[in-house]
């Protein structure tokens, strides 16, 4: 098994602004579970403590193996949803372990 996280920074400074990219994200992304094979689970939160140094929203997930996580960075329903990160985010960083 592999967790992948995410984080960004996004575009929007304000709360509200925000809050409409993390659901646009969010409604992207967690409906692909079940959709791409090796997706065991995904889920995008904002952050909650609100301090300016933290990043604006994550993203883990869990795939059953590391050529899983491959095929799913490159499946078309992923590349479709990640057109809404990229809309919404200007930064990126990621890590991936096995658990």
């Amino acid at each position: 098994m592999i967790r992948h996280i995410v984080m960004w920074k996004l575009n929007a400074v304000d709360a509200a602004g925000q809050k409409v990219a993390v659901d646009a994200m969010a409604a992207a992304l967690e409906p692909l579970v079940g959709q791409i094979e090796g997706l065991e689970s995904l889920t995008v939160r904002a952050d909650a403590a609100a301090v300016a140094s933290n990043w604006d929203v994550i993203l883990v997930s869990d795939h059953s193996s590391p050529e899983a996580l491959l095929s799913y960075g490159t499946h078309p329903l992923h590349v479709e949803a990640g057109a809404v990160v990229k809309a919404n985010t200007r930064e990126r960083a990621c890590v991936d372990f096995e658990l």
